[in-house]
């Protein structure tokens, strides 16, 4: 399996199970947040970290080594004078990994790039939609009472950069455009709506513009793209289209239309107009229609976020976050195959701070496409004169050795019987970097995990 192959199959499977736990969390925090602008920023966050989270895991590139701390540890020397030989100086902290079939894995490849291709197939055309939208609208003279209309919301809106614009091409008003803001009605409604209908809808729209609503959902957008499989990036992105145009209502309900009025209006229109296209923002978008009306009539749209609320909220989504973090899953490359001659032969590796005395000893061997070896762990400990002797050493064969072109896995048993992965990762030609779990002590209770790299050099 190659490189690239074992990075997706990597990301998809951190993915299933992540992205419903970020989802998990922000339900949760949603549900400690009434106002709608604040679940909308933790919303925004979630679809984020649903996209970081698998993305972080790609980063160790393989069956990481790590303890329960998180940091790498490696052979290290005994601080003690003891030479009796050195007994348990290893310990299972590697993260979980997984060797798929070679066809399921090819599989779950081509199944994924296929869901890629489709998606920015489907965002490619929302796009071309949406710049043909923009050149569609006129500059013909706005009817009254519109012009009145947009200058007052604008006003009340605090707003100078946005255009509004006539356009003959969509049903229902809509905004498009992150950094030149155009907001476009349909020409057929202009003159077909009262004036506290118009007021509700340019003020919407306006209220898109305000919050900048464009950019954060295109963001949000090609956050969703890489996992846009998973049916919770789904439900993170309807949850998100919710809460915008609900921030947007209570917006509009504070600054430029009473309430009730608002909400009025809205259920006329919902009546005359129809979602925007993609890739826009409209008045009518996310179908939740009812809840919005009743959100401004019981004043729920307008109520402030907590402190401690918001604390709480953020609480639970970096706890999953972390949790997400903690818990990746590793692919392993599989069986070796071409280019494992990089890693036959006799390694020999040393300490950088005890170059003297040697560390660690590989023999890997390759016979009918399979590999296997030997490694050799030598007990360091420290003479009253203060010098550095080998007062023993340990033999264990490798177990499931695999090459991927840049890394040697394998895994050993200890001496107390644990399975425990091992990493050899080439730095150069000839050298590596061998990764492993140590614990020493003092031949008492006195234990005591620590962490070096052992730098390992092919002698033949």
């Amino acid at each position: 399996m190659g490189t690239a192959d074992r990075l997706v199959i990597a990301f998809v499977l951190n993915a299933a199970w992540q992205v419903p736990l970020v989802a998990l969390a922000a339900a949760l925090g949603v549900r400690l947040l009434p106002p709608a602008a604040a679940r909308h920023h933790i919303l925004l966050a979630a679809v984020a970290l649903s996209l970081l989270a698998p993305a972080a895991s790609l980063l160790a590139g393989g069956p990481a080594v790590t303890t329960a701390r998180g940091s790498s540890a490696w052979p290290t020397t005994a601080p003690s004078t003891s030479a009796g030989p050195w007994k348990g100086w290893l310990t299972d902290g590697a993260r979980p990994s997984v060797a798929p079939a070679p066809f399921l894995g090819r599989a779950v490849v081509a199944i994924y790039l296929m869901s890629l291709i489709l998606g920015g197939h489907r965002r490619a055309r929302a796009w071309r939609r949406a710049a043909a939208l923009r050149r569609s609208a006129g500059e013909a003279p706005l009817p009254p009472p519109l012009p009145a209309v947009v200058e007052e919301c604008a006003r009340r809106l605090g707003l100078r950069d946005a255009v509004v614009r006539l356009s003959p091409d969509v049903a229902s008003p809509a905004t498009l455009g992150a950094r030149r803001p155009l907001i476009l009605i349909p020409a057929a409604l202009a003159g077909a709506l009262d004036r506290d209908q118009l007021t509700a809808a340019v003020g919407h729209e306006m209220a898109h513009v305000r919050r900048h609503d464009f950019a954060w959902n295109a963001a949000a957008e090609l956050a969703c793209w890489p996992i846009a499989f998973h049916p919770a990036t789904a439900w993170l992105r309807r949850r998100l289209r919710q809460s915008r145009e609900l921030a947007c209502d209570a917006l509009v309900a504070e600054r430029v239309l009473e309430p009730r009025t608002y909400a009025r209006s809205l259920a006329a229109l919902a009546r005359v107009i129809a979602p925007a296209p993609a890739l826009t923002l409209g008045v009518a978008d996310a179908g939740i229609l009812e809840e919005r009306v009743m959100s401004l009539v019981n004043g729920r749209a307008r109520r402030r976020a907590g402190i401690l609320a918001c604390m709480a909220a953020s609480s639970i989504l970096a706890a999953a976050s972390g949790v997400a973090a903690a818990f990746a899953v590793a692919v392993d490359g599989g069986a070796a195959g071409t280019g494992a001659a990089a890693v036959v032969g006799s390694w020999s590796g040393r300490l950088a701070e005890a170059d003297d005395v040697p560390a660690a000893d590989l023999k890997i061997a390759e016979k009918d496409g399979r590999l296997s070896g030997r490694v050799t762990f030598y007990l360091i400990h420290v003479s009253a004169d203060g010098r550095r002797e080998v007062g023993g050493k340990d033999e264990i064969d490798m177990l499931e050795p695999s090459f991927d072109g840049q890394r040697l896995t394998f895994k050993l048993k200890n001496p107390s019987g644990e399975t425990v992965p091992m990493t050899l990762r080439l730095t150069g030609e000839g050298e590596g970097e061998l990764a492993t779990q140590v614990t020493t002590g003092d031949g008492g209770e006195r234990r005591e995990s620590r962490g070096m790299v052992v730098k390992m050099k092919r002698v033949k």
